[in-house]
């Protein structure tokens, strides 16, 4: 195989662009908090993300098959290798990471039950053991959770910043249904997966049509959180500018991804996310104004 075939398999195998747009918020809602880019919570976003995706990888090796994902081969003959490598380095990062910031640590061994119980069957449910990969609702909930913690408390608690409850209700109310969004846009694209399956996700549960309905109803939430916030004077234009992202979400989703949820579409849709973040840190690089008036 060559470099560039190693190369894809790797985004593939570990979701690049799920690390990506995860450690970007972490970086973005770092700097509205505290007016710094803190490096710290990113080097724990990634390793953390990098651990439950490589995870989720090798104990979904069926389902990723049925569904025609990238590097499920690689994963059928290293699995057992994979999953031993996620464990040890989940350990030897928790504790490292405690060495360098001890105020993160219980947050992040938060992230990390969480992230074994969304991929492993350990939650005892009547006459067997089930994750939250297949529950109904919790599926999409914990992972968007998972985000809360690693985006928001990551450096939240590590740059000691000390925001008001309503800003942060605001920017709660803002990112859970946004990045939910992105759960159904995936799950759309697993449908026939999942029905095999038996995941009951909201393509499976409710149907296509209805998860569209689903989509829409929590794009304009998203986008409610933050013009509540402004108008209660909560939010200033820094955080306002965050509702560009709902727009490209909803744009995106209704030309290409409604009608053809596909991979590509699905990954690509994540990476504009990313883009957009990132540039707006370009933005706030090259000293232009964050704040209204000019």
């Amino acid at each position: 195989m060559s470099n560039t075939g190693y190369f894809k398999n790797f985004l593939h195998l570990t979701r690049f662009h799920i690390i990506a747009i995860a450690v970007l918020a972490c970086l973005t809602f770092g700097w509205l908090m505290t007016g710094q880019h803190l490096w710290l919570p990113l080097v724990f976003c990634a390793v953390d993300w990098f651990i439950v995706n490589f995870a989720n990888r090798v104990v979904d090796l069926a389902e990723d098959e049925r569904n025609g994902i990238a590097g499920t081969e690689l994963v059928a003959r290293h699995g057992r290798l994979y999953e031993a490598i996620c464990w040890a380095l989940m350990v030897l990062s928790l504790l490292v990471g405690h060495w360098l910031a001890p105020a993160a640590t219980p947050w992040r061994i938060a992230f990390s039950i969480i992230g074994v119980l969304y991929n492993y069957r350990w939650i005892p449910m009547p006459g067997r053991r089930t994750r939250f990969k297949e529950m109904y609702f919790f599926k999409n909930f914990m992972s968007a959770v998972l985000f809360l913690i690693s985006t928001i408390a990551y450096p939240l608690v590590i740059g000691g910043a000390s925001p008001s409850a309503a800003w942060l209700v605001a920017i709660v109310g803002f990112f859970l249904p946004l990045e939910i969004t992105y759960e159904i846009i995936y799950d759309l694209r697993d449908v026939a997966g999942d029905q095999q399956e038996n995941v009951p996700t909201y393509p499976v549960v409710h149907g296509v049509a209805a998860s569209h309905t689903i989509i829409y109803v929590l794009l304009a939430a998203s986008a409610l959180a933050l013009v509540a916030g402004g108008v209660a004077g909560v939010l200033k234009m820094k955080e306002l500018g965050l509702i560009g992202g709902v727009l490209q979400q909803f744009l995106y989703f209704q030309f290409k991804l409604r009608d053809e949820p596909t991979a590509a579409r699905c990954i690509l849709v994540t990476y504009l996310g990313a883009a957009q973040i990132a540039s707006y840190h370009v933005w706030i690089a090259a000293g232009l104004p964050t704040e209204w008036p000019l």
